[in-house]
């Protein structure tokens, strides 16, 4: 059943990150086109910087977990890669259970101020108005799946996802 749940799992993530390999490479296109118009001297793409500053607010928190899963993340193995097997599983362990551990407690501040901004309807004021409860909800998002991604690698006891899992491939 879990194996079930983790290649489930797996494809959302290789979805969002699908998804954000596609928004980046819309804002090369977009970039490029708003610097033809202003060569062109037709004007621009208004809000256009805005919006690629969101999305990539989203793409960056939403895609994390897809590269813990991935165990693509930046890592400092010093300590770690030198020390016996089963100290080093051990050790592996405990910087999961520590990992999940600050992901709960982002979680819990940062609903604490999604609930803030939403019963205050604050609001982000730029080129657009953007509700700050939208982006507190991106962030309370990503530390979700990151706390769920830490508790399927206990699970898997610091052994990556069967081959096929992190995208959906072997179902």
């Amino acid at each position: 059943m879990f194996e079930r749940i983790d290649r489930a799992v797996g494809r959302i993530y290789a979805a969002i990150g699908a998804l954000v390999g596609l928004t980046i490479g819309g804002f090369a296109v977009g970039i490029s086109l708003d610097l033809l118009l202003r060569l062109l001297e037709w004007g621009n793409i208004p809000g256009l910087q805005e919006v690629i500053e969101y999305l990539l607010f989203a793409g960056v928190f939403l895609a994390a977990p897809w590269v813990l899963r991935l165990y693509a993340h930046v890592r400092v193995d010093l300590l770690v890669s030198n020390l016996p097997g089963r100290l080093t599983a051990a050790m592996e362990r405990a910087l999961d259970v520590f990992g999940l551990a600050v992901c709960l407690t982002l979680v819990w501040f940062g609903w604490a101020n999604l609930s803030s901004a939403w019963m205050f309807q604050s609001m982000q004021m730029k080129y657009f108005q953007m509700p700050e409860w939208a982006l507190l909800a991106v962030f309370v998002a990503c530390f979700v799946l990151l706390a769920v991604e830490f508790v399927f690698r206990l699970i898997r006891s610091g052994a990556p996802p069967k081959a096929g899992a992190e995208s959906g491939k072997g179902l």
